[in-house]
């Protein structure tokens, strides 16, 4: 895995919450797995469960080729 050091302004705050609900510890860690999860959301926001996972082989497929 490729990481990159950089210098950021972190809100406490969020940093504070977002350490609650990932169940991390520190700053990169917790920022790490919050940009883990902002993609893995990404992805699922797309998922379709009738066509992804009760669909037809063909279904899926065709599914998955729209943008």
């Amino acid at each position: 895995m490729h990481m990159t050091r950089t210098t950021v302004d972190v809100d406490e705050r969020a940093l504070d919450a977002a350490r609650r609900e990932l169940g991390t510890e520190g700053l990169s860690e917790t920022v790490n797995a919050a940009l883990r999860d902002a993609a893995r959301r990404r992805v699922l926001k797309g998922f379709d469960v009738v066509r992804d996972v009760d669909g037809t082989p063909q279904e899926v497929a065709a599914g998955r080729e729209r943008p």
